[in-house]
């Protein structure tokens, strides 16, 4: 019996009995197998970034890579800022009133929830009262937070100390950070448990509303008062955090929105180092927020690239390595959310989060199946929480930190997309910043490009959007979405906050003026005591808001970037076309042998079906006299001949000559067809042809508008 140690003994490697193939020699078979097909068309994928995804990726790709030889934990943090996996589960609760998320919250907190994210409504990002707000803001998107009351009933029974806290809320970040210091005190705990983030982002809100409710530099101001607390009494609090919502969610590709995320980062960085905190003090206050896409190796490379960029950033500034380490927080994206098949939303949102996960996010929402038309439920609130727990507790993804590190194809994409992403920064800093290029329309116009390109290829059928423009459901029936009534809500929300206040000669009033009064002639350090005071004694948001600002000025205005997600336009058409009735029939006239053009047939039916059309299919012709008479027998308006090449030479020019014989002729189109066939059947009756490269949103918005829809 041998006493030697089995490992120790030379073996040979597993796979050496095949030869190793040379990465010409591979090239060589490849294009055997393409059969005359051009090797570089077939096998490279430009993306909407403008880069080039290789069919084959090996170790010399990634050799002098920077960054690919560090462990989590280590600079440049590309492999992740923490040694251990892991991230929260941040679901936002998106419901009106403060009991409602209360409810929901207490809940999920049982069910997985381990993180509170509380969503203000529009009327509390922009620092109103729910009573002097637009109505429609009231309840939109989020909670209607105006007074200690309402942060009281939202977080009663929720321990902060033990559940991390993010508070989104907007340009009114100061006003309620006074809020929550008031409940603290009320409750006798300690600010320095607070973990999470509360500030907010001026560039987000300014891109998208296209106008801040007050001057910049004040805002600038309040965020360096919540900043310098923090540092001394919540030092685990985030305070600055960096969206890249407006971009994403406005169209941008990747590299751009996340190069426009990094300006916006160190336009924060200036900022608050012209009110005399470091950029290293700045930089431990910031939490980005990224959106996830649907292209599952991008989004995950951009996570990883956005870490080594903002390592990078700080390098520059003179910033310890420690400082550097990049804490973020992402969310499922709004822009590729559908209405029509909405279940798909679920699957969407899946792939979304495990790049997420994957790149090694902090924390993490997952958005409900039903977000863009719906008040969340209990149903879709727990589908979207379960896609947390199932890649920790079935994948085991808490368990394994940056699993796709190492990987040639991942490594390399993660480079390339944070060098197109850095040139994007570098542009906008030539602009003077993401502030001077919002102003200057800059940024506008870089989104936009972008947005026109995703169109097309959205239109063309190049990208995919499973339900919408490719696979649609012809049979699917219309959701009844859950909406807030926003004008009940205001009544109730005003009539909550008369109660609270009270006419000037009551004694408590009295008591809040006074409070309110300390405000105004406070200094920097005394401001927040000062509002914590004031939010005690009863001032509502709106007060605290309105008295911190009172002697606000103009603001400048922009252009904003709105959401544009990417099926509203085939929405849009689908809506129209299905008002049409029996207008919108698609008679699909097929010619020849059934079992050789039924992917033809299939092309045609998608086609079609993505705009809303509904398609007649009652038979097979091989006589050209029977299928023009069925054509005419259906009576729909329009008419499609669907086969191969060779049969449209023999049957469809008679088909069309008797179609378009006469008063009331349908439409009549082809689907493929050679360039001369198409040709000589134009001449004869035919309107148009469409094949794999047609832009669905032309040709059906044309024959959409045809046939009696208002463009």
């Amino acid at each position: 019996m041998s006493t030697t140690d089995p490992g120790a003994q030379k073996r040979e490697p597993l796979l050496d009995v095949f030869e190793t193939p040379s990465n010409e020699e591979w090239k060589t078979e490849v294009e055997r197998l393409l059969r005359g097909a051009p090797f570089a068309k077939k096998m490279f994928t430009k993306t909407l970034e403008n880069i080039t995804i290789s069919p084959n990726y090996r170790g010399e790709d990634t050799r002098d890579l920077p960054g690919v030889d560090s462990a989590p934990g280590q600079w440049p943090y590309l492999r992740g800022t923490r040694p251990k996996a892991g991230w929260l589960v941040a679901q936002e609760i998106l419901l009106p009133t403060a009991e409602e998320f209360n409810n929901a919250l207490r809940s999920d907190l049982k069910r997985g929830q381990t993180a509170v994210n509380l969503v203000l409504d529009r009327a509390g990002l922009k620092g109103r009262d729910p009573d002097q707000a637009q109505t429609e803001d009231v309840g939109a998107h989020g909670t209607s937070i105006a007074s200690l009351s309402d942060l009281m009933t939202a977080l009663d029974g929720v321990h902060l100390e033990a559940a991390p806290l993010f508070v989104q809320a907007g340009s009114a970040a100061l006003p309620v950070l006074g809020l929550l210091l008031a409940l603290l005190k009320k409750r006798g705990a300690s600010p320095a448990d607070l973990r999470g983030c509360l500030g907010s982002d001026p560039a987000y809100g300014l891109a998208q509303m296209g106008k801040l409710p007050l001057e910049l530099d004040r805002l600038y101001d309040e965020l360096a008062v919540i900043s310098r607390w923090a540092a001394t009494h919540a030092p685990q609090l985030k305070t600055l955090p960096v969206h890249e919502d407006p971009w994403h969610d406005g169209g941008a590709d990747s590299a751009l929105s996340l190069g426009l995320t990094l300006a916006s980062a160190v336009a924060k960085l200036r900022a608050m180092e012209e009110r005399g905190i470091a950029p290293e003090q700045a930089a431990e206050r910031v939490q980005f927020h990224l959106c996830m896409g649907s292209d599952f190796f991008m989004e995950l490379s951009k996570v990883r690239a956005l870490r080594v960029l903002w390592a990078q950033v700080l390098a520059a500034a003179g910033c310890p390595t420690k400082a550097a380490a990049a804490n973020i927080h992402a969310r499922t994206s709004r822009r590729v959310q559908t209405l029509l098949d909405a279940h798909v939303n679920m699957l969407r949102v899946t792939t979304q989060a495990m790049s997420a996960v994957l790149g090694g996010v902090d924390s993490l929402h997952v958005s409900p199946f039903d977000e863009v038309d719906s008040v969340p439920d209990e149903f879709s609130r727990r589908i979207a929480r379960n896609v947390h727990l199932l890649l920790a507790h079935e994948c085991h993804f808490d368990q394994v930190q940056d699993p796709a590190g190492g990987s040639w194809y991942v490594e390399t994409l993660t480079h390339e997309l944070g060098e197109k992403a850095w040139g994007y920064f570098q542009e906008i800093e030539k602009e003077g910043g993401i502030i001077a290029a919002l102003e200057k329309g800059k940024v506008q116009e870089m989104v936009a490009a972008v947005v026109a390109k995703r169109t097309a290829r959205l239109a063309t059928r190049r990208d995919v959007l499973i339900g919408t423009n490719q696979f649609a459901n012809p049979v699917e029936k219309a959701r009844t979405p859950r909406v807030v009534d926003h004008a009940l809500l205001q009544r109730k929300r005003g009539a909550a906050m008369t109660r609270q206040r009270t006419s000037g000669a009551h004694h408590e009033h009295r008591v809040v003026l006074g409070h309110l009064e300390k405000i105004i002639t406070a200094d920097q350090d005394a401001l927040l005591d000062a509002l914590v005071e004031a939010a005690a004694a009863g001032a509502t948001l709106g007060e605290l808001c309105g008295i911190l600002r009172h002697d606000t000025n103009g603001v400048r205005a922009i252009t904003p970037i709105p959401l544009r997600r990417d099926a509203e336009p085939f929405e849009q058409l689908r809506a129209q076309v299905t008002d049409l009735g029996e207008k919108n029939r698609v008679f699909a006239c097929c010619l020849g042998d059934v079992a050789r053009y039924m992917p033809r047939l299939d092309f045609t039916r998608g086609f079609f079906q993505a705009g809303g059309f509904t398609m007649v299919e009652e038979g097979f012709y091989t006589e050209a006299s029977a299928a023009a008479e069925a054509a005419a027998a259906s009576g729909a308006p329009t008419v499609v001949l669907v086969g191969l090449d060779g049969t449209y030479e023999e049957l469809a020019g008679p088909v069309v000559d008797k179609l378009s014989a006469g008063d009331g002729a349908p439409r009549i189109i082809l689907a493929g067809g050679a360039p001369e066939v198409i040709a000589d059947l134009e001449s004869r009756g035919l309107d148009r042809s469409i094949n794999l490269r047609s832009d669905v949103l032309d040709v059906l918005g044309v024959i959409a508008n045809e046939l009696g829809v208002q463009a």
